[in-house]
């Protein structure tokens, strides 16, 4: 009778799992359905057209671009237009010797010259033919410019690492909820079960009590790790320039992880540090033109009239051009830029250092990445055959109870096995995770990253 009884209680047990699961798998699809289920590379995508760092990046780059079209600039012809009209209340006086005008020599006479209205209006134009400081400085905001698209690249790359840790601590987080729920409609049933026991007085009220601790832990738990599977999607939608009323999910499906080598290229951070260099070599070289003479050519055209007041007053205009050359040659200017030479050789020396330490850290954190690379990925496998056993043996020991074999105390250690494996399945797949993409940075390709 007791063997009978028990047996109907486990067909029950398991048509009622059954139904729970049902339900949690329909619960599951109805919040998907609301909630935009999201690739890692859509949230990428999104994130590389309206994440804000991004944008600001963008900024720098037309910043640094229209540096470039400025220093360009200064090559043009310039033209002036420019008019200058004097009255004078008081005539300006020249001092004249007298023997000019027969008078005896070394004496001279205040003269005053000129009419009391002046008008000028002439226009100006220059040219640079020969300017060193300013081909210099053409040369060294397009290497800024260049650096700056790096730096795009850059952040690009940051961005990308950002979102990715973000959604798959998301997927993680989502696949420890499922083995929660799974871990819940257990204790759940074996609650019942051993509740019905011990109304049969076939199990201890010790037992119910202990499983119900249990099952209110875990439930507990549950709820910890939902709030924070949502502040992991608050953060992912911030990332990725949403708002964060919006309701998204993630795949609940691990995404393929690598499967052959990547192939090595060149990083950002070798990229900027030589584009560093070469911009510190312009700046170098744009010091020591300075020193060199500039010739600029210019032309003036225009007219200029001069008039009286009263009763013969008149006021005539007179034409005027001519042009001309003007050579500037530095001489001496207080050792200024002698001392910003000197500054910025040190700066070029202390750029090769770093390109030297950057490139030899490049080659170590590539060899390091493979390398835990390949110990997660086999791990992964591993822990995934572990959490199978686990649960052969949680529900070879959840039958062997339901037929008086084995305790309460049994199957709470098998329960704790099969929770223990599971959270090394999750270790695992956070140290792949970082693994995958630590080695996807180190050699270049973060940005290819699909879903």
């Amino acid at each position: 009778m007791k063997t009978k009884n028990l047996s109907n209680d486990r067909n029950a047990h398991t048509f009622l799992s059954k139904v729970m699961m049902f339900f949690f798998i329909l619960i599951i699809t109805s919040i998907q359905g609301f909630a935009q289920t999201l690739s890692l590379q859509q949230c990428i995508d999104t994130a590389l057209v309206y994440n804000r760092n991004i944008k600001l990046a963008q900024q720098d780059g037309l910043i640094a671009k229209e540096k470039n079209r400025e220093a360009k600039s200064t090559l043009l012809p310039k033209i002036i237009g420019f008019a200058d009209y004097r009255y004078y209340t008081n005539l300006p006086y020249q001092i004249m010797p007298q023997s000019a005008f027969g008078g005896p020599p070394d004496t001279y006479k205040e003269i005053q010259f000129g009419v009391p209205q002046n008008l000028s209006a002439n226009l100006q134009i220059a040219m640079p033919l020969f300017n060193p400081s300013a081909l210099s400085a053409i040369k060294t905001t397009r290497i800024a410019n260049e650096l700056s698209g790096i730096m795009e690249q850059k952040t690009d790359e940051d961005v990308v690492l950002e979102v990715s840790n973000a959604y798959y601590n998301a997927q993680i987080l989502l696949n420890q909820l499922a083995f929660m729920d799974s871990n819940i409609t257990n204790i759940d049933k074996l609650v019942q079960t051993t509740s019905l026991l011990n109304q049969q007085q076939l199990a201890k009220g010790t037992d119910v009590d202990r499983l119900k601790l249990q099952q209110e832990q875990l439930k507990t738990q549950r709820s910890t790790v939902f709030s924070q599977h949502q502040q992991v999607l608050n953060a992912l939608k911030f990332l990725m320039g949403k708002p964060i009323s919006d309701s998204i999910g993630v795949m609940l499906n691990e995404n393929p992880v690598i499967e052959a080598a990547l192939q090595g290229k060149i990083t950002t951070d070798l990229l900027l540090i030589d584009k560093k260099m070469e911009l510190s070599l312009s700046e170098l070289s744009g010091l020591k033109n300075s020193r060199l003479p500039s010739l600029n050519a210019y032309g003036i055209y225009g007219s200029n009239g001069f008039g009286t007041t009263g009763t013969n007053s008149f006021f005539n205009f007179h034409p005027i051009g001519y042009v001309g050359a003007q050579l500037t040659i530095p001489l001496f200017n207080g050792m200024i830029t002698r001392r910003k030479i000197d500054g910025k050789k040190i700066e070029v020396n202390k750029t090769i250092i770093q390109k030297e330490l950057v490139a030899e850290k490049a080659t170590l954190d590539k060899v390091n990445a493979e390398m835990q690379f390949n110990i997660a990925n086999a791990n992964i496998a591993t822990v995934k055959t572990q959490i199978e056993l686990a649960k052969k043996i949680y529900d070879n020991t959840l039958l062997q109870n339901e037929q008086g074999m084995a305790t309460i105390t049994d199957v709470l250690l098998a329960d704790n096995s099969l929770r223990e494996a599971q959270q090394n399945y999750i270790v695992s797949m956070v140290n792949l995770r970082k693994a995958e993409l630590e080695y996807k940075r180190v050699t270049g390709n973060l940005i290819s990253i699909k879903n």
